[in-house]
């Protein structure tokens, strides 16, 4: 029988929500971790909920796989540290510590653009995370470069909406390298962070929208 274990983090955003839905009915997995502030009110036989602080926890779990599916916005998180915290060092965070922990396999959602030189401060904070993740040195390292993503949020984002209007309006004239620009549906991002993750290939792994 298959003992595989998953840590999720982000189980309360939109895409890792889907994902936790996913992980749970996978028979690859025995038991899925998830880290959150407050309890998700999810019963599952599978779920293991640890109520956590990003800011002050020093502890790992035994988990096989590590999904992260962190992320905010500047105008939720309300300042650039803030920002920062969510989306570069509670992932750095965490990976240290699973990685020290034995953890073979981390896979993260990042965003098209990353790049730790950019003069763009989201996409140069993405860059940050991919290249501290890859410093950590995980046997398989899976990063997911998303344009806009789509699907039913909780928290409506104006102006990642009318970004998405203009981008659907343009997809059909995205061909070729452009295709990966495109809206992504959060759920298309669950799919294949689970299907990457069962494939088991060792070193590191930048997936575009047209890998998928």
């Amino acid at each position: 029988m298959n003992q595989r274990t998953a840590l999720l983090l982000g189980a309360t955003g939109l895409t890792g929500g889907l994902l936790l839905d996913l992980l749970l009915a996978s028979d690859q997995y025995t038991k899925v971790i998830i880290y959150v502030r407050k309890s998700i009110q999810k019963q599952h036989p599978k779920l293991v909920e640890q109520i956590i602080n990003y800011d002050t926890i020093d502890t790992a779990v035994e988990a096989d796989d590590v999904y992260c599916c962190l992320g905010t916005t500047i105008k939720i998180a309300k300042t650039k540290e803030a920002f920062e915290k969510v989306d570069l060092h509670y992932p750095l965070k965490i990976g240290a510590l699973q990685k020290r922990a034995g953890s073979k396999q981390f896979l993260v959602v990042s965003a098209m653009g990353a790049n730790a030189k950019s003069a763009i401060f989201y996409s140069r904070t993405k860059g940050l995370m991919e290249e501290g993740l890859t410093k950590i040195g995980f046997e398989s390292l899976y990063i997911f470069r998303p344009s806009f993503i789509v699907g039913d949020r909780k928290v409506e984002r104006i102006g990642e909406k009318i970004g998405i209007v203009v981008f659907k309006i343009l997809s059909p004239l995205m061909i070729g390298g452009l295709r990966n620009y495109r809206p992504v549906k959060a759920a298309d991002i669950a799919v294949n962070m689970l299907k990457y993750a069962l494939k088991n290939e060792k070193g590191k792994q930048v997936i575009l929208h047209n890998q998928w």
